[in-house]
């Protein structure tokens, strides 16, 4: 029954590290039985001093020096069928500057809700193999800004609204250990041009190509992970002080290359705990982050 419940509060947590730079975390290759739901709550503390410009790591992030932030994540999910997951996700950011204000919004800090997430996670087959069971899933999902600043460094999203689609394939082998590799693409709409830039028109933020390769071992006492992430925006993008550049924030390339790790213990069978921690070690228009999270997860 332990290993049953496990299984199931795994897919609630396993986004917890990866809600400041993307939702691409909230799909994996683990599926609730029929009924189930899953609640996590989280707590993440991020922090860099070094930033891509375009290409180019500078230390020292521009106006800002160094940025901070506090991420308080709330995440559910429930299986519909056995085969079909829905998932909820909605963070809080603070984000802060310790250096001079924003050069195009004024602040040294902005908080608010990101984004409400939301998707769907189907699991097209399952085929029973020697020594373990490979999943094929695919799933579809969106989300929606909820009214924050998306202009500057500073901001704590891109502002525009998106649509994800993924597929994947998910092993696990009769010992515990598994391996996940998925493909999507995410298309991006348009983000609010408040402070009347350029033309005034409303920013076209570029759409991107996601990766994700994860491998780990799940038993009825721990789970644990590794794990490897990408982005890479398609061609119509902008950097960051080059050619198109007018204080455009939503519509620069972001792209980045992301590692990091997960632990997860069972308290009781409806109960456990989380740690985790995420750094980008390649990226472009981007701070180089790293992130440490800790979260509770509640089977409902």
């Amino acid at each position: 029954m332990m290993k049953i419940k496990l299984t199931a509060m795994i897919v609630a947590f396993i986004c917890l590290t990866t809600t400041n730079v993307t939702a691409q975390g909230l799909i994996d290759g683990f599926f609730n039985k029929k009924g189930e739901a899953n609640l996590s709550l989280s707590y993440s503390y991020s922090t860099y001093d070094s930033f891509y410009v375009g290409k180019t790591k500078v230390e020292g992030v521009p106006a800002h020096n160094e940025i901070t932030q506090d991420i308080f994540n709330f995440y559910a999910n429930y299986g519909i069928t056995d085969r079909l997951t829905a998932i909820v996700n909605l963070p809080y950011i603070s984000s802060n500057g310790k250096g001079n204000p924003d050069p195009i919004n004024g602040t040294t800090e902005q908080k608010d809700i990101q984004d409400l997430s939301v998707a769907l996670k189907y699991n097209l087959h399952n085929e029973t193999l020697k020594h373990g069971t490979m999943t094929y899933f695919a799933a579809l999902g969106g989300s929606m800004p909820l009214g924050y600043e998306p202009t500057g460094i500073l901001s704590i999203g891109n502002g525009a609204p998106t649509l994800d689609a993924k597929l994947g394939m998910h092993y696990k082998n009769n010992g515990g250990f598994f391996g996940t590799v998925a493909l999507g693409y995410t298309v991006r709409g348009e983000a609010d041009n408040n402070f009347n830039l350029g033309d005034g028109s409303d920013f076209d933020a570029p759409n991107s190509v996601n990766t994700l390769i994860k491998v780990g071992y799940s038993a009825s006492i721990i789970y644990l992970d590794a794990w490897f992430d990408s982005q890479s925006t398609s061609k119509k993008g902008i950097d960051i002080g080059g050619p198109g550049f007018f204080g455009n924030f939503p519509e620069t390339k972001v792209d980045y290359a992301r590692v990091g790790g997960n632990v997860y213990v069972p308290i009781a069978s409806n109960f456990g705990i989380n740690a985790g921690v995420g750094t980008i070690v390649d990226g472009r228009n981007i701070g180089k982050g790293t992130t440490y999270t800790g979260g509770v997860v509640f089977k409902l």
